[in-house]
């Protein structure tokens, strides 16, 4: 989902723009009504696209710092209930907050929405959390200087010396707790070699993500009828010949 530059970039100024991009249109930075400068964004060619009798419109790409993560496409309205759709919008100082699906009414009493994300494949729902812990806070998602999506989490407020918290996550069905570990085997372990205990995302459908097995097919769906909540953006090349 991340546009790499090879050059600096300043989408914060009025004059800026990039080179252009086949298939894509590029939209201009502007004030928006409340006087906050919104940076530019590329649109693709079809800003709407039909798939499954559903309509599908684009959500814009944003800015993350200097990095760009790219827009995709979501169903103009869902069917599985009764959702309603946030815009994406940049506070006083920069920060993006991206475009999320929220759920319709008033949420279970005690509780706040965690918004899901598009992680450039497929659409990772949102989940209800409690708005206070005993003996802990929450740390909010955040999107890194890179792009990445960074999962919000519960952090105990007591630390323990010699210790590191390891975050919890959310499995698709219920919190799976945070626990402490040993400076020395924090800092011995290969993070490229660790691997979560077994049962770490039973609550995900394991097919969810397979949106696509080539250009040809970029969009059908791994079963009949199921409809992704998001897609990323597939430019055909014999559109711009």
């Amino acid at each position: 989902m991340v546009v790499n530059f090879g050059f600096a970039v300043n989408p914060w100024l009025v004059t800026w723009t990039p080179p252009a991009r086949p298939g894509w249109v590029w939209t201009a930075g502007f004030y928006n009504v409340y006087g906050y400068w919104v940076p530019g964004h590329w649109s693709p060619i079809r800003t709407t696209v039909v798939y499954y009798d559903t309509d599908y419109v684009y959500v814009p790409g944003y800015w993350q710092q200097d990095v760009y993560v790219e827009g995709y496409y979501r169903p103009d309205q869902r069917q599985d209930g009764d959702w309603e759709w946030v815009e994406g919008y940049y506070l006083d100082d920069g920060t993006s907050i991206p475009g999320h699906w929220v759920p319709a009414g008033a949420g279970p009493e005690g509780y706040a929405w965690e918004p899901g994300f598009f992680d450039g494949e497929t659409w990772v729902e949102g989940f209800w959390r409690p708005e206070y812990r005993a003996g802990f806070l929450w740390v909010s998602s955040w999107y890194d200087a890179d792009g990445v999506y960074n999962s919000g989490y519960w952090e105990p407020t007591n630390n323990n010396p010699g210790q590191i918290w390891i975050p919890g996550w959310f499995d698709g069905n219920e919190w799976v707790e945070g626990y402490w570990v040993g400076e020395d085997e924090y800092q011995n372990t290969d993070i490229n070699d660790w691997q979560p205990d077994d049962g770490w995302h039973d609550g995900w459908d394991p097919d969810s993500g397979d949106l696509y097995g080539g250009n040809e097919d970029v969009y059908a769906p791994t079963e009949p009828g199921t409809i992704p909540l998001a897609m990323p953006v597939y430019i055909d090349e014999e559109e711009l010949e």
